[in-house]
């Protein structure tokens, strides 16, 4: 059974913020010697990781998470099986990512070299993990777009999961009517690239580029508010962001 989640009320929003990880507390070594705890901070507790609650009423009594989908094991199609009423409200936390940023990469990159134990792979294998690790650090796709990521967890319900619900049947053609990169100065760029969840769990990965048709970057340090609008202003929408340029400025430049 698909997982159709149909939202009947948003019961409460408490907006997020950009938690108080200061530029000068980002680690000062080379992120090839940060500790796991470091590169877990930089990916969930930083600037670069905006975190929104939201309280969501369902109007289903059992919500399945992936079930029949394509490429979901029996057994996780049985852990993501979840029991919610109308009378529960579900509570998720939205994890907004400036995948882009280069902190993020290197706080990937970092985190995968130390759960892999490269001393057991072959030429071949350490070969493809290098050639991996190099492209996931130098994210060719980042050069000339803004990247975020979305992803949601659920504090009460952990089989639910409301990015993979809303974007997992995504398409661009629909996405780019309202989901757009914006600051306070009303300039924008839309969606250009989507990236759609497979399985609950997965982030949902957006595009947008960073130039407009005259060469200029959407935010300088001069820019004070970034806006992602992930919303389609109906009461079943995911909520948007809003990010303080400020918190993003690493040695004078926008870290993005």
């Amino acid at each position: 059974m698909k997982w159709q989640v149909k939202l009947f009320s948003l019961l409460s929003i408490i907006v997020g913020v950009t938690l108080t990880f200061a530029q000068n507390k980002l680690p000062a070594k080379p992120f090839q010697e940060w500790s796991k705890s470091e590169a877990e901070a930089i990916l969930n507790d930083s600037p670069w990781a905006i975190k929104q609650e939201l309280r969501i009423k369902f109007d289903k009594e059992r919500q399945v998470a992936a079930g029949s989908y394509s490429g979901v094991s029996a057994a996780t199609a049985a852990q993501a099986a979840t029991e919610v009423t109308s009378q529960v409200p579900v509570d998720f936390i939205f994890t907004l990512r400036l995948r882009s940023a280069l902190p993020i990469r290197q706080a990937l990159v970092r985190l995968r070299s130390l759960e892999t134990d490269v001393e057991k792979m072959n030429p071949q294998q350490l070969a493809a993990f290098d050639k991996q690790t190099k492209g996931l650090l130098e994210c060719p796709g980042c050069v000339g777009n803004y990247v975020v990521t979305l992803s949601s967890k659920s504090k009460n319900a952990p089989g639910a999961d409301a990015v993979f619900s809303t974007f997992k049947g995504g398409r661009l053609l629909d996405l780019e009517r309202y989901v757009f990169l914006g600051n306070e100065r009303g300039e924008q760029r839309k969606l250009v690239h989507f990236v759609a969840p497979k399985v609950p769990g997965d982030e949902a990965t957006f595009f947008f580029p960073r130039n407009n048709e005259k060469g200029e970057p959407l935010l300088t340090a001069e820019t004070k508010q970034l806006l992602i609008n992930l919303s389609d202003n109906n009461p079943t929408s995911i909520s948007n962001f809003k990010v303080a340029v400020s918190s993003l400025i690493v040695k004078g430049q926008v870290e993005f």
